[in-house]
């Protein structure tokens, strides 16, 4: 190993052992907090909801600077990857019925459409799940903040490559954010960890794939992932797997199955 990825591990080690550390007082702030709200609950005098209306802002701050934490953690730690034979077209039907209460509730109409075989595709099924969950819930997002619109989900197969889109008709990301898009806690959200762009990148690049976007402020953002769909061909694919769009597997083929929710 050399120096500068001994220096990488050995940083990544104490940032980790930094975030244990201050995981457990963070919890115990938690606790405290929640069980002085519980003790004033029953006095109704002004004194007491001005006092309530503090610790409900400090137990919202206490929560966010948790969930950065947790995120920290698992993005430091990386994943044990369980490769198995997964059906990518029922993982994402399956995902589609999530999010259909919340599509129709933020007037969201999604689509999704593939071509080629996606019944034996070999993957870690949980953190691919987590990855496309956290583009669409991002794509759910930008597309609200425009009052609605769509989002769709392409998967196109050819040979020995993945390629998987996430398309909304959402806000856009301004130009000038483009490059720190993937970067640790960076966010546009209120209220956002900043870590969910930088945990799917970790996940498509553990399975050996790359990432990258397109996007034009006031009209959407296409997120474009490529894979190959065997783990364990993915050193011969590398030269393969580009993050020029033009690159994505058949991405304008003729749909073979398509499937909507309102």
């Amino acid at each position: 190993m050399s120096n500068g990825n001994s220096r990488l591990e050995f940083l990544g080690q104490l940032a980790g052992g930094l975030a244990h550390e201050i995981k457990n007082p963070l919890s115990t702030i938690k606790l405290t907090l929640e069980l002085l709200e519980e003790d004033m609950r029953k006095d109704e005098s002004p004194t007491a909801m001005r006092a309530r209306r503090k610790l409900e802002v400090l137990l919202r701050e206490v929560q966010h600077l948790d969930d950065i934490v947790q995120e920290f953690l698992a993005f430091a730690r990386g994943h044990d990857m369980k490769h198995t034979r997964t059906d990518l077209r029922a993982l994402i039907v399956e995902l589609f019925e999530f999010f259909g209460d919340e599509a129709t509730r933020r007037n969201v109409r999604l689509h999704f459409d593939y071509d080629g075989s996606l019944e034996q595709i070999v993957l870690d099924r949980t953190l691919i799940r987590q990855a496309l969950t956290n583009l669409l819930r991002n794509a759910f997002d930008a597309v609200a903040e425009k009052g609605g619109g769509e989002v769709i989900v392409r998967a196109r197969v050819k040979g020995e490559l993945l390629g998987l889109e996430v398309i909304d008709t959402g806000c856009g990301i301004a130009e000038s954010n483009h490059e720190r898009m993937f970067r640790p806690y960076f966010t546009t959200k209120k209220g956002g960890t900043g870590m969910g762009l930088p945990m799917v990148r970790r996940i498509v690049e553990e399975h050996g794939g790359q990432i990258t976007f397109e996007s034009e402020l006031g009209k959407g953002t296409r997120f474009i992932i490529l894979l190959p769909t065997n783990p364990e061909k993915r050193g011969s694919l590398k030269s393969m797997v580009a993050v020029d769009p033009a690159e994505v597997p058949d991405s304008k083929a003729t749909t073979k199955d398509t499937r909507e929710t309102p």
